[in-house]
């Protein structure tokens, strides 16, 4: 059976590739489903005709959209740990309303965010103006990567990279936390270096600010599920520090979410971590299995090259195999937002 992606960004938030670039991408690579999980932003318009017309094509289409959410109250209540969730809706209607508010308070969340962040990155003594965001971003979702695609447009700013990476490589000999964080950041290579350093609430010298509209867990689950969809959490890894194994098993047992993803962190593969990684996907795999919940993922694709690399990596991807329809068959969704 060929594999699915069922996390994918396209031009519509911070992806590199229109839907129609994708759409032919995926369909070149026989990868069999593509879900398109856009950054608080559902399918356009355009998008939807455009994938309306290629419904009867071999490689299958699913409307999703990944949502930035708030942890659950208790988590917050409690004060544990920094920054929100992603939650991949699946299936959704992309017409509902109540799904479309959401994503346009997302996106002025975003531009406030947006604007905060370019304030601290002028602290660290970057150059970067708001306008260079939102022309990366195309003047919709602004997101971290469009920031460091505006940071990377001003020259100059490599030598404030290159004094703040050597800044943390000399603070790392006198903390074991930097050094761990710091030979983390050099394993993963240049790509990370902006988030280790300055673009997450973790990095370095953090310049990041958390969006100041964001739904509680709950809250965005019931958006999904009223638009059609179901609800995952996203690549785990991510949300761990906020929410033990514990507690997902609470939320699992109390139906609060559908499902996790079980196929992710796609360029960890190789790395220091990537055992670590497996096996937290194999105990998530068992308390899905425990509450008879759904399974998801995918490439977490932005680029081309993600996902020729997840078309390439078997191993990595062939689990993906026949997800799409395990969702179908579960009767918690209709196949109408999706060319199935």
């Amino acid at each position: 059976m060929p594999i699915q992606s069922l996390h994918t960004h396209t031009t519509n938030s911070d992806g590199k590739l229109s839907y129609k670039e994708m759409f032919e991408l995926t369909e070149s690579l026989d990868i069999s489903v593509v879900a398109f999980t856009d950054h608080d932003a559902v399918l356009t318009d355009e998008g939807l005709e455009y994938l309306e017309n290629v419904r009867d094509s071999k490689t299958k289409w699913i409307s999703g959209i990944e949502i930035s959410s708030a942890p659950p109250k208790e988590i917050t209540e409690a004060g544990m740990g920094k920054g929100g969730l992603h939650i991949i809706g699946l299936f959704v209607d992309p017409k509902n309303e109540a799904l479309k508010e959401h994503c346009k308070k997302a996106q002025a969340a975003r531009i406030v965010r947006m604007q905060k962040i370019v304030s601290n990155l002028k602290d660290l003594g970057f150059t970067i103006t708001e306008e260079d965001c939102l022309k990366a971003s195309g003047g919709e979702t602004v997101g971290r990567p469009h920031i460091v695609q505006a940071l990377e447009s001003h020259p100059e700013n490599k030598k404030v990279m290159d004094s703040l990476r050597e800044e943390m490589r000399e603070d790392a000999r006198r903390s074991e936390n930097i050094h761990v964080a710091y030979e983390e950041m050099m394993e993963n290579g240049e790509y990370q270096y902006p988030y280790a350093l300055f673009l997450s609430h973790t990095a370095y010298r953090p310049a990041y600010v958390d969006v100041t509209y964001a739904p509680d867990l709950d809250e965005t689950a019931k958006l999904i599920r009223d638009a059609g969809g179901v609800a995952f959490i996203a690549h785990y890894f991510t949300a761990k520090k906020k929410m033990p194994l514990s507690f997902i098993e609470k939320l699992l047992s109390e139906k609060r979410i559908d499902g996790l993803e079980t196929i992710y962190g796609l360029w960890h593969v190789g790395k220091a971590d990537e055992q670590e990684l497996e096996t937290q996907k194999d105990d998530i795999k068992k308390l899905l299995l425990k509450y008879s919940a759904l399974q998801s993922g995918g490439p977490d694709a932005h680029h081309e090259e993600d996902m020729r690399l997840y078309a390439e990596n078997n191993v990595f991807s062939g689990p993906s195999q026949g997800m799409a329809e395990n969702i179908i068959a579960s009767g918690k969704v209709s196949t109408k937002n999706s060319s199935f």
